[in-house]
């Protein structure tokens, strides 16, 4: 029985650094803020993550959870690379859609310089895990003759995950339809 309340407490835990994390930014909330919104002790929360450098590292870890999720849910059910493109734009826009709310891999990367190495690693690990996601698809396309770039297929997939990730800093100022205008004219470039 105390394991299982202490799982459900470390979910909870980071469910809510989750959000502090879109909303405010890593170096922004507190442990302190955690166990106010909570309504436990800190002593509670330093039993499932002693350091914050631990909870960071379990956010990364979370974070790379739901990309696996989602990265095998597009390859088992959309196997044409169009679709895929189109899932992971819509899955980009609701993970980061909210009050307030960024992509957690972006608030992660604007803190960068502030975070121990662990936490870069694993972030580093991320942008690989998204990144080699993206050249996949794309290089599936490119040889099924449906999208077409020239260079590097990973350059190409780098330029997709960075107007992604503004277009979705853009439209938090701009409104939503700066998402897709943006990322409409981004496949468009695709077009063989």
């Amino acid at each position: 029985m105390v394991q299982t309340r202490s799982k459900h407490r470390k979910d909870e835990i980071l469910a809510l650094a989750m959000q502090l994390l879109q909303t405010q930014g890593f170096e922004n909330f507190s442990y302190q803020d955690l166990s106010s919104a909570l309504g436990i002790t800190k002593a509670s929360i330093h039993h499932h993550f002693p350091r914050k450098e631990d909870l960071g590292v379990a956010l990364c870890q979370l974070i790379k959870e739901w990309h696996e999720r989602r990265f095998s849910e597009a390859r088992r059910e959309m196997p044409e690379p169009w679709s895929r493109l189109d899932a992971y734009l819509r899955w980009s826009l609701e993970y980061a859609q909210g009050e307030n709310k960024i992509c957690p891999l972006s608030s992660l990367q604007s803190d960068i310089n502030l975070l121990p190495s662990s936490m870069c690693n694993a972030i580093a690990q991320l942008d690989e895990h998204e990144i080699q996601f993206i050249a996949e698809l794309l290089e599936q396309g490119r040889q099924q003759g449906v999208m077409s770039f020239k260079g590097e297929t990973r350059h190409q997939a780098l330029l997709l995950v960075l107007a992604c990730k503004g277009a979705l800093q853009y439209s938090r100022i701009h409104g939503l339809a700066l998402f897709d205008q943006v990322m409409n004219q981004y496949k468009h470039t695709l077009q063989p």
